[in-house]
């Protein structure tokens, strides 16, 4: 990391309308807690605890509302009478370069923090901890705060990137909130025709314009996952005139080649956008207001009809053309949680390195995987996973979202969801198997097939090593089902999993039916008897998972393998994960 050098820090008090128009709208919270941003440690949460300070929503009092140790705040507020000070380090949801601050006290009145300062540090491989030799750099001297109030706070965009943040306050007291503008720094992949979200907040994609974000800020839908309600996702108000339209433009994080989109409307049920059109263009200098329809917008996706709480995947036209800047419009208003763009960058001038190791490449058939959903992959297995769903069960009652039936259970404390995936063994005894031999004669050969038993093991799996993946081989369990369900440790975002149906002989993989899945860590699979597989990918952490499946002992009958020839190889692209 270059060393960051600045002997002299110069900031700008902005008031409330400069601080959203100059670091609100302008950059991205790098702490807030939708992007990941935790709190590491701090000294002292003596009356309510840091974490709150990267909530994404405004701060809130409930008067009349005590915990055992005073009254509830919806803050960071640490015990009186601190020596020196007191302070929280936090872990940036992205690292990037720091740009300005929002220190709030909303609602700390008589007990608000009264002075505070922040610092910052690089540390990618490991979290600071009080005492040890982190080289923390002060990005905001002494400042002072009053009650009950936004203080922003801008400086120059620091010339290096950051990890942490340090927000020291004296002697002690509370704050609400804390935010963190900057820029972030993209982990490009290593390979620049790795198929990426290019709209992604984590990729730099920024939302610049947007007609309307009356329930919903526009910013939301380049977040990280699927949200939790409708509160983060981007919903416009109620249009009452006809031919009504609302849209968004979004500034990619680097020009590049569009591919697919994922539009998605979770939690959106009855408010929904009717339909949607996606559109395009490439421009080398900023968009403003006044040139926007001066560009040449080219259509991406045809309006196409929308569903509610669904992700709705899409390929893109106009392949071959590179943009800048994307822009949707939904007819004639309502919901959207989010929208990714999968696109390839251009080829940087210094990566000729890369271009001989593609061209070897360029012969092999080559796929994208995408994220695991019930349709897709019900010709292949089932899915493992919670439900989201909250209302009481005090009968039989059957899962909207699945067809699952839903029973009350453990004296009505839970509710179990009956039969997710079916655990299936043709060997529950030993059974005779005929099979013609060799020599083309008319005779059968007879042999027998042993039962099989349960196995349940744990198998530790290391991350894939390069990516895109190559498939070199698949293999299939022709008597058993089997599951993987991940032991997520917190660390791991997802796998990759890879299937494909027989061919018609029913002897080795239907490559036209090959399907590749990234599976969120919040989710298990079961393969169907017979169905071809790559055994499970790991990406970027080791993972461990659980498995069920049925096996003899017999290696030839508890599973069979295919490696393809190097020519029948395929390479699959995993968007949004580096090796």
């Amino acid at each position: 990391m270059e060393e960051f050098n600045n002997p002299k820090i110069n900031f700008r008090i902005l008031d409330i309308i400069e601080g959203v128009s100059q670091l609100d709208k302008e950059f991205v919270d790098l702490a807030s807690s939708t992007l990941g941003g935790k709190v590491i440690e701090c000294n002292d949460e003596f009356f309510a605890e840091a974490f709150n300070l990267l909530k994404p929503q405004e701060p809130i009092r409930e008067w009349g509302r005590y915990t055992e140790r005073g009254a509830w705040m919806d803050g960071w507020e640490t015990k009186r009478h601190s020596p020196s000070y007191d302070w929280v380090v936090i872990k940036l949801g992205f690292e990037g370069y720091l740009t300005g601050f929002d220190i709030n006290t909303a609602h700390f009145v008589g007990n608000h923090a009264p002075l505070a300062d922040v610092e910052a540090c690089y540390s990618p491989h490991k979290d600071p901890i009080y005492g040890d030799d982190t080289n923390w750099h002060k990005v905001l001297t002494k400042v002072n705060l009053g009650p009950s109030s936004q203080h922003f706070f801008g400086i120059q965009k620091t010339s290096v990137k950051f990890t942490h943040v340090k927000l020291n306050i004296y002697p002690d007291g509370g704050v609400a909130r804390f935010r963190v503008y900057g820029v972030v720094s993209a982990k490009w992949p290593i390979d620049p025709s790795t198929p990426i979200d290019l709209a992604y907040v984590g990729n730099e994609g920024r939302v610049i314009f947007h007609s309307d974000q009356h329930f919903g800020k526009s910013d939301n839908l380049l977040l990280p996952g699927r949200g939790k309600d409708m509160s983060d996702g981007w919903e416009t108000k109620r249009s009452r005139q006809p031919n009504h339209k609302d849209w968004v433009i979004i500034k990619l994080g680097a020009p590049g080649y569009l591919e697919k989109a994922e539009i998605d409307t979770a939690f959106f049920k009855g408010n929904y956008p009717d339909s949607v059109l996606l559109e395009g263009c490439f421009c080398d200098k900023d968009l403003s207001l006044e040139n926007i329809e001066s560009n040449q917008w080219v259509t991406l996706l045809e309006r196409n009809k929308l569903g509610p709480h669904k992700q709705h995947y899409f390929e893109l036209k106009e392949k071959n053309k590179k943009f800048s800047h994307v822009k949707m419009t939904i007819f004639p208003d309502g919901g959207v949680k989010r929208l990714r763009i999968i696109g390839r960058r251009e080829l940087p001038k210094n990566a000729t390195d890369n271009v001989a190791q593609s061209a070897t490449r360029t012969s092999l058939k080559r796929i994208t995987a995408t994220p695991l959903t019930y349709a897709s992959y019900s010709p292949y297995g089932h899915i493992i996973q919670s439900f989201p769903e909250h209302s009481s069960a005090s009968q039989n009652c059957i899962s909207v979202s699945h067809s699952i039936k839903v029973t009350p259970a453990n004296q009505g404390t839970a509710r179990k969801y009956n039969n997710i995936a079916p655990v299936i063994n043709f060997r529950q005894s030993d059974f005779q198997s005929q099979s013609s031999n060799s020599d083309n004669s008319t005779s059968n050969k007879t042999h027998i097939i042993a039962k099989a038993e349960p196995n349940l093991s744990l198998f530790k799996c290391s991350p894939a090593k390069s990516l895109p993946f190559i498939l070199r081989l698949m293999e299939r369990h022709p008597y058993s089902s089997q599951m993987f369900v991940p032991l997520n440790n917190g660390k791991v975002k997802g796998y990759l999993v890879v299937v494909c149906l027989s061919n018609d002989e029913g002897d080795r993989p239907d490559l036209s039916t090959l399907n590749a899945f990234v599976v969120s860590s919040t989710q298990g699979i079961s393969y169907h008897p017979g169905i071809w597989h790559h055994p499970i990918i790991a990406l970027e952490e080791t993972t461990d998972f659980v498995c069920l499946t049925h096996e003899s002992g017999v290696a030839d009958e508890d599973c069979e393998e295919f490696e393809f020839e190097e020519k029948d190889c395929v390479l699959i692209d995993v968007p949004g994960f580096n090796c």
